[in-house]
């Protein structure tokens, strides 16, 4: 519990959300939209979207797909941003946020047709149990979907305190690993599809922020608590491997 938390606390941190965007996770609100689209998502569908954060995803999804979202979090402080944000977009009558962890999601049995976790399965330490939880609350015939950060091969040490300590990547996996932890909850018909090139995007976008951030706090418009030097030399050695092909992103599908 003490490291979903720490992951939780990390997302709610404002400088965090103002270099990554309200979306945080590589392919923004266009990549949500490629998932919805893929799972087949339609109007008074039931979703349920673990780790939801402030509720971006959950609300795009109700606004453009006109289904009925449920989030989930660990962060309070971004549940209540989410239902605040709910309201502001005129979406409250279709979504709910509530206190809430994937691995024991209190939920019944087939309580939704689609479950989805948009870059969180990778930070869940018991990836089994969560994907049996998921397992649980989805109808019969429903599609789980994700969409995740991969690691083939092994990390250089330096390279998991850079993962760790800058987007808080405790035991990403393989694509192989991901699709036998997911097929061992039951699900069948595993689709995989590479999004390498949305997290270059999204080092790219994170580094053109920084750059006005160093703007901004030279002349003292803004205080930081963070090292934009540091987050500079952990974005090179990220893209590196990205590079190299030892880290990528990739959108995944199964169905109950």
């Amino acid at each position: 519990m003490e490291v979903k938390q720490c992951c939780a606390d990390f997302y709610e941190n404002d400088a965090v959300k103002l270099i990554f965007g309200q979306s945080l996770h590589p392919g923004g609100l266009n990549l949500t939209k490629e998932l919805g689209e893929r799972l087949g998502i339609k109007e008074n569908d039931k979703v349920l979207d673990i780790a939801c954060g402030t509720g971006t995803s959950a609300i795009f999804l109700a606004k453009n797909f006109g289904c009925k979202v449920t989030g989930i979090d660990l962060a309070k402080n971004n549940i209540e941003e989410a239902i605040n944000n709910s309201y502001k977009e005129n979406v409250s009558g279709l979504v709910d946020f509530k206190f809430g962890d994937a691995e024991n999601i209190d939920f019944e049995n087939e309580s939704f047709d689609f479950v989805i976790s948009e870059c969180s399965f990778c930070l869940f330490p018991d990836k089994q149990k969560a994907s049996m939880e998921m397992y649980r609350v989805l109808k019969k015939n429903g599609k789980l979907g994700l969409n995740d950060v991969v690691v083939r091969g092994e990390l250089p040490e330096k390279m998991k305190d850079i993962l760790y300590n800058f987007i808080c990547i405790q035991d990403a996996k393989s694509e192989d690993e991901y699709k036998n932890i997911i097929e061992s909850a039951g699900f069948k018909n595993f689709y995989l599809e590479d999004k390498k090139d949305d997290i270059l995007n999204l080092l790219e976008s994170i580094r053109k922020k920084i750059f006005i951030l160093e703007i901004a706090k030279g002349i003292k418009k803004i205080n930081l608590e963070i090292d934009l030097n540091s987050v500079k030399e952990n974005l090179k050695e990220i893209k590196d491997c990205v590079d190299k092909g030892i880290i990528s992103y990739s959108l995944m599908i199964a169905e109950k």
